[in-house]
């Protein structure tokens, strides 16, 4: 009678220590949060470069994302890719891979993430 519930335990110990979160191949999200997360990277590994906090407030506000959603949420098989394909370019040709995203992201971009400073 006492093996069934250790039988029991042992079992959803092992789902609880082995269970991987759910991740979406794909997520409409992907654009935008990729977008705000590239800005991060940027203000956190490119000289000189800092988030331009209002307008990533107006930007995260239109999209309506939050912190939580740029940053906490789990990513998605494709976002992760392109985030880790960025952080393959940002090793191998910081400057190159900086310049491209000042670019996409600087003043005189469409969403101006960026600022210097």
């Amino acid at each position: 009678m006492i093996i069934r519930p250790l039988i029991v335990a042992a079992a959803w110990a092992a789902f609880c220590f082995t269970a991987q979160p759910h991740r979406e191949q794909v997520s409409p999200q992907d654009p935008v949060l990729l977008s705000g997360i590239e800005a991060d990277l940027a203000s956190r590994r490119c000289d000189g470069v800092r988030i331009d906090a209002e307008h990533f407030r107006a930007f995260s506000s239109q999209v309506q994302l939050n912190h939580a959603d740029f940053f906490q949420k789990p990513r998605s098989v494709r976002l992760q890719a392109a985030l880790d394909d960025l952080d393959g370019r940002l090793r191998s040709d910081k400057r190159a891979a900086c310049e491209a995203i000042w670019v996409a992201y600087g003043p005189g971009s469409p969403l101006q993430l960026l600022r210097r400073g």
